[in-house]
């Protein structure tokens, strides 16, 4: 069936991860999104050393550009030139949503702020996913997402006991993963507005406002001016047991979390540990509490000789809430992750993706083609979009304000560094 987006059109300025995967939602959901790149500035994902593992001499193979950039068409429009911005322009025109996360005022340095956006296209949307935000002293600050975790309060909350602060990690970068949950939604949120007004929109999305946002109840403390809760690594203030325990093997993790009287006695009927349930010491969830230490080290010692998926299904089945600490291998191989179809390939491929944001019941979200190589379908879309004949297309690229990718529809599905050779290629691309 047609896909829901299935019309739309997105100009995707979109890098890394906030912009990149929030432009994939909607070309998940059958929007034609075309990322726009140059061979002087390319996506940073498409040679993330840090993900890649010492990263790769082929543009097109890194699997941190791969897992964010699926579902598009790829050109390579140099916005620095005269002819490459009238280009973007061009597309603007018949464009719905353009996509960046750029900091503050490069858009206006490149001469395509939103002004100039609505000046050629009135029904634009611009959807821009700053760090700060638009407005304010901090607007032209730098950030990533471990950076955004400490500005956006987050941070403060994480971490063991009262040693210092703990952010997510490089390879994870929790806001970037939050910001492109929000944004798509953003994004027709704009479109709507459009559509009933007619008048171009520009959603200006502060990150570090996602951030702050996350912090749920611990925003109204600080209203009340109560004090910071006490970071406490995995344990929970009001319960315990609450924590994760080590389970049979090496690097092997289940999560216990218990909140109730009954859920208790339960975890202790499941460990053959009757003798606590019925210990007045930890009768009641204040007597846990004062008795934390203890619990998790007999938790751990009941715990360490069980396996994790096993055992957390017995503890589930007994009411207790509990869950292995899966591996991403392991959860690529996950029955309920499988029952909902969020294990993805490309068509052709051989890598799989993560699933979708959503399932709709009658028009699911697909993917449709796999990350697109650096100027894959330049001629195409300018063939197509702008109706451009292949003279008016090699006079852009002898002028460098074009690349076209001249080997790309002989490629693989996939291909990695491991499997193909270009050097000419390559030299092209720089």
């Amino acid at each position: 069936m047609t896909l829901p987006l299935a019309g739309v059109r997105v100009l995707d300025l979109g890098i890394i991860t906030a912009g990149a995967a929030s432009s994939q939602v909607l070309a998940d959901f059958g929007a034609d999104v075309i990322k726009v790149e140059s061979t002087t500035y390319t996506d940073p994902f498409r040679n993330w050393t840090q993900v890649t593992g010492g990263g790769s001499r082929d543009l097109n193979a890194s699997p941190a550009f791969h897992a964010v950039n699926r579902g598009k068409r790829g050109i390579a429009v140099d916005l620095k030139t005269g002819a490459g911005r009238e280009l973007f322009l061009a597309l603007v025109e018949e464009a719905d949503i353009v996509v960046e996360n750029f900091r503050r005022g490069v858009l206006e340095r490149l001469g395509i702020g939103f002004d100039r956006l609505r000046a050629v296209n009135s029904r634009i949307v611009l959807l821009s996913l700053s760090s700060q935000g638009s407005t304010g002293p901090e607007r032209d600050y730098i950030s990533f997402g471990s950076t955004l975790e400490g500005i956006g309060g987050l941070m403060s909350l994480t971490g063991y006991a009262e040693d210092r602060p703990v952010w997510t990690g490089n390879n994870i970068n929790y806001p970037d993963q939050l910001v492109s949950v929000i944004a798509p939604g953003l994004a027709l949120a704009g479109l709507r507005l459009r559509d009933s007004t007619g008048i171009a929109v520009h959603v200006d999305h502060a990150q570090r406002e996602a951030v702050t946002s996350a912090m749920g109840e611990e925003i109204v403390r600080a209203s009340r001016g109560l004090p910071r809760p006490p970071r406490g690594s995995n344990s929970n203030p009001a319960c315990a047991p609450w924590g994760v325990y080590p389970a049979a093997g090496d690097d092997r993790w289940i999560a216990v979390a218990v909140a109730t009287d009954r859920q208790w006695r339960a975890l202790c009927a499941v460990l053959g540990l009757p003798h606590l349930a019925d210990d007045a010491r930890y009768a009641t969830t204040a007597d846990r509490i004062a008795a934390r230490a203890e619990l998790d080290r007999l938790l751990a010692a009941a715990c360490r000789n069980r396996d994790k998926v096993a055992l957390a299904e017995e503890l589930q089945a007994a009411g207790v809430p509990a869950a292995p600490v899966l591996t991403p291998g392991e959860v690529l191989a996950d029955a309920q992750l499988a029952a909902l179809g969020f294990p993805q390939r490309t068509p052709g491929g051989t890598l799989l993706h993560r699933g979708f944001a959503a399932r709709l019941s009658r028009t699911p979200a697909a993917v449709r083609r796999r990350a697109p190589r650096l100027g894959e379908h330049t001629a195409e879309v300018l063939r197509e979009v702008l109706v451009l004949d292949e003279d008016r297309i090699e006079h852009l690229r002898a002028a460098d304000a074009i690349f076209c990718d001249p080997g790309a529809a002989a490629v693989p599905a996939e291909a990695s560094p491991d499997t193909e050779d270009l050097p000419a290629r390559e030299a092209a691309q720089r």
